[in-house]
């Protein structure tokens, strides 16, 4: 990699998190009560929050609306002293989704959103903002997939130089995303992190190894392709270096929301500290292993918390 992030944007979407915690998804004309719910900023917040609790520093590029929905992303972010590099957009809110989470499963929870201003992001905006050397820009799929804020993303990506680093989350829309989309966002990566059945929409029904590799090799040369796969932890490619696999620290889930934001996000924490990305993924799977024992879909842990479950992690634990 050409260089350590030495500060997060995320360039897209903030919204709100609306989480219902069940015992099982309800079937059609049910009723069910839920046994729980959390109300917060979600999506790129996650890894935002992540960052500044482990001592990267962090700036939104996108979006914010002027509605209760944008209140709550405004106030959250001006909490983790967070600067949101485009101004607030009047008119309309700030999207949100419904998230139906079920209590100790592994898996990835179901959500329904409804989007507001964050997907009327235009080339304008994007090319408005001035980048600093070192800035880490992290783009997702759902965002490169939606017609409104996809195309000027990725025709903005182009724009961007050898300063600063493309980190790429696939997401589960990725086989959704119009292929010039997907192919500018992968030509300029230089990390891409998904999870199994994400990487495996991009590279075909592989094992993680051998999955991890082809996705590597669908990059820049000195890239970095991160396969994230829960329980069995991760794989890893680095360029010529070849592909590892960063054992997991075993966790009980209660709520898997977010922890792939949360594990990207410590990646990229790590890589600026001058970790190799192998080093950096085993602090990211502690990282998300520890998110997922907690409900909500930003509860990171804090650094003090992961230097101590990573102390634990080394000893075999």
């Amino acid at each position: 990699m050409k260089r350590p992030p030495a500060r997060l944007v995320v360039a897209g979407t903030v919204l709100v998190d609306i989480l219902l915690y069940l015992d099982s998804h309800p079937n059609p004309g049910e009723v069910r009560i839920a046994r729980g719910a959390v109300v917060s900023p979600g999506a790129g917040y996650n890894l935002l929050r992540t960052a500044v609790g482990l001592g990267l520093p962090a700036a939104l590029l996108g979006l914010v609306g002027d509605g209760p929905f944008g209140r709550i992303v405004r106030d959250s972010l001006a909490e983790l002293g967070v600067p949101v590099l485009l101004p607030t957009r009047g008119r309309i809110d700030t999207g949100f989704d419904v998230g139906l989470v079920q209590l100790g499963l592994d898996s990835q929870p179901s959500f329904v959103g409804s989007p507001g201003v964050e997907v009327e992001l235009a080339l304008e905006d994007l090319r408005g903002v001035r980048l600093e050397p070192g800035d880490a820009v992290y783009v997702s799929g759902y965002d490169l997939w939606h017609e409104g804020a996809g195309p000027p993303l990725a025709e903005w990506l182009g724009d961007l130089g050898d300063d600063q680093l493309v980190v790429m989350d696939p997401g589960p829309l990725v086989a959704q995303i119009p292929a010039g989309r997907l192919e500018a966002a992968l030509s300029r990566a230089d990390v891409v992190s998904s999870n199994l059945a994400e990487a495996r929409a991009l590279a075909g029904a592989l094992d993680g190894p051998e999955l991890c590799e082809a996705i590597g090799g669908m990059l820049r040369p000195d890239a970095v392709a991160v396969v994230r796969a829960g329980a069995q932890g991760c794989w890893v490619a680095v360029g010529d270096g070849g592909v590892s696999h960063i054992r997991p620290r075993p966790a009980p889930p209660q709520d898997t929301t977010g922890a792939g934001d949360v594990h990207v996000a410590t990646f990229l924490t790590r890589l600026a500290r001058g970790d190799h990305a192998f080093e950096a993924a085993r602090w990211a799977n502690v990282a998300a292993s520890m998110a997922v024992e907690r409900l909500g879909s930003s509860e990171a842990p804090s650094e003090e918390e992961l230097r101590r479950e990573m102390a634990k992690y080394r000893g075999g634990r």
